[in-house]
């Protein structure tokens, strides 16, 4: 221009105007957005995660047998299991975490002859592949549990961001430089949250891992038909001789798989022999049963916890009946007590029978133990408040009869097991003779009480469900309850199996095509109690004559036996464990006498 000056107009060509753009600060998200998109994206992150952990299995061999291994997030399906077509063996008690391992070995007939060919040495080197594995197995759930929370951290952020653009009204740009910014922002602190789970996942695992989980088990399917019901054997041998040959197969593995492992032996030291715990037989005969499990197991002593009848009437008890009891404590003593269906001439009746000794009050040494029994108060179907099922007025009974008997008991008495036939009664007497009795044993309720409640502060709590499956005029979905206690040399209570099992006695039951789903058992260990040197336990020695509680002249007492203290006071307030409508359920079932009668009329 003149004047000697001039303009210079310059536009800036568009790639300089995008660089400008990608490094201007961005303006922070709002916080609520901001919130949402985290919040989204780690909710993602953990279904991705559960999803990928369940569709990426893990293959391997172990034993010579394929097996796939898959992983769940679900607090149903915690822990480690074993599932094939011929049962499922399950470790329930491993972290405190919802998250589970199921492996499904590929066995087929060949595959279990092989194995259970091989013997011992199937187990072991078993173990010695599942150890070589584990890191990799853990490691490759690892994998793919972080691979799910970034993925699925990724898909929260874009499906948030997307969601806002198409609200805003601009689809065609909803991943601009200020949301890929704040995607980025996004991802950061999902990643933050992930390791932070990571390492909390990480810390729970470890400091709630149990090192002894593979020490209580459950077995069901066809391993637990076979190993509970051996007797269906012969009935599967005149259907199908090749089934028959299958069940024997799988026995042998059973036993190989479930053995306890060389670091379980403190556990699980030497069996001295086994007490059979029953209770609640309604008049229903099953013990030509129970023999095989007496025969088999080296069981040497029965404790029956009552209700041997329906309505307490000694006419129940017939001589073929007695006969069957009296076939297997000819060899093996039972010691009975009295439940609320049972009256006093029914206790007489048991009395009669050879090999049965009735305890109401007083103390026996058997094999070793010392085991004090009394009889429930109550009798079924009785006038009044001795015959009702009303749970404040059972709570009333059963409690005042337990400091009846606490009354009439030398405290300085130590005792190995205490039997009383009403949980509640039960719980009452022990929790006020506090150390001196080591374990309780009742049953009543026909359900048994749950693993967890087995052994709470060193004391060992038993009860059993209905071994006659409710009796005759029961709900025949129940099942047939009973337990199998070990005793080691030294009185040590040290494990017990614990039998669910389907009628024996319906035909259908025994056919092929249904065998396989209608038994159960549950192993569980306890922990060590308390024993002295002196302390032996044999089978053979059999059950003494009863002494009256009252009278502590040759029993041995706690300080004996080495136990501190001698327990709370002798005076019984309130049952920590008042009766429920659920636990006088089983005795509405059955109508007693009375109403029998006023609708005859």
């Amino acid at each position: 221009m003149a004047g000697g000056g001039s303009v210079r107009i310059a536009l800036d060509p568009p790639h300089r105007r995008r660089l400008r753009s990608r490094l201007r600060p961005h303006r922070p998200a709002h916080p609520v957005l901001s919130a949402v998109r985290v919040l989204v994206s780690c909710a993602l992150a953990a279904l991705f995660a559960g999803v990928a952990i369940m569709l990426l299995p893990y293959r391997t061999t172990v034993a010579g047998v394929d097996v796939v291994v898959t992983g769940t997030v679900q607090p149903s399906k915690r822990g480690v299991s074993v599932t094939s077509s011929l049962g499922t063996l399950r470790f329930g008690d491993v972290v405190a975490l919802p998250v589970g391992l199921h492996a499904a070995p590929e066995i087929d007939l060949a595959a279990v002859r092989a194995a259970t060919g091989a013997g011992a040495s199937f187990a072991s080197r078993a173990r010695v592949d599942l150890q070589a594995r584990a890191p990799r197995l853990l490691l490759h759930f690892a994998l793919a549990a972080v691979a799910g929370l970034l993925v699925g951290a990724l898909a929260g952020g874009l499906l948030v961001d997307g969601a806002v653009a198409l609200l805003g009204g601009d689809p065609d740009r909803w991943l601009t430089a200020s949301r890929r910014h704040a995607l980025g922002m996004t991802a950061l602190r999902v990643a933050s949250v992930t390791v932070g789970g990571v390492l909390l996942t990480a810390l729970v695992a470890g400091t709630t891992y149990r090192s002894g989980w593979t020490r209580q088990y459950t077995v069901s399917g066809l391993l637990a038909d076979v190993a509970a019901t051996p007797d269906r054997l012969t009935a599967l041998d005149e259907r199908d001789s090749a089934a028959a040959g299958r069940i024997r197969a799988v026995l042998r593995l059973q036993d190989a798989l479930t053995r306890p492992a060389p670091q379980d032996a403190a556990a699980a030291p030497e069996r001295a022999y086994s007490v059979l715990l029953v209770s609640d037989v309604h008049r229903r005969n099953i013990y030509p049963y129970l023999e095989q499990y007496v025969q088999d197991e080296g069981v040497a002593l029965i404790v029956n916890t009552g209700d041997e009848t329906l309505v307490g009437n000694r006419a129940e008890l017939t001589d073929a009946y007695l006969a069957s009891i009296a076939e297997i404590t000819r060899k093996t003593p039972m010691i009975w007590i009295k439940g609320n269906h049972d009256s006093p001439r029914v206790a007489a009746r048991m009395a009669s029978v050879p090999g049965v000794t009735v305890l109401d009050g007083q103390v026996v040494t058997a094999d070793g133990l010392q085991v004090y029994g009394v009889g429930d108060p109550r009798t079924y179907g009785a006038a009044g408040d001795a015959g009702s099922d009303a749970p404040d007025v059972v709570t009333r009974i059963e409690t005042q009869a337990a400091q009846e008997a606490l009354a009439g008991l030398d405290r300085s008495t130590y005792l190995d097991l205490l039997l009383a036939h009403e949980p509640v009664q039960a719980e009452a007497m022990s929790l006020a003779l506090g150390s001196a009795v080591r374990a309780q044993a009742s049953g009543h309720v026909h359900r048994q009480n749950p693993e967890g409640d087995l052994q709470r502060d060193g004391h060992i709590r038993l009860v059993e469900g209905t071994t006659g499956l409710g009796g005759l005029l029961a709900d025949p979905g129940d099942p047939m309850s009973f337990s199998i206690l070990s005793v080691a040399p030294d009185c040590q209570f040290t494990r017990i199996v614990r039998y669910q099992l389907a009628d024996p006695a319906r035909p259908a039951e025994t056919e092929t095509t249904s065998f396989g789903g209608n038994s159960s058992y549950v192993v569980h260990y306890f922990a060590r109690q308390p024993t002295v040197p002196t302390r032996t336990c044999a089978a053979g020695a059999g059950v003494s004559a009863p002494v009256p509680a009252s009278a502590a002249a040759g029993l041995a007492t706690v300080a004996d036996w080495g136990v501190q203290g001698q327990g709370a006071p002798a005076e019984v307030a309130a049952t920590p464990t008042p009766v429920t409508d659920e636990d006088e359920a089983p005795d509405r079932r059955v109508r007693p006498p009375t109403s029998r009668a006023r609708s005859r009329r």
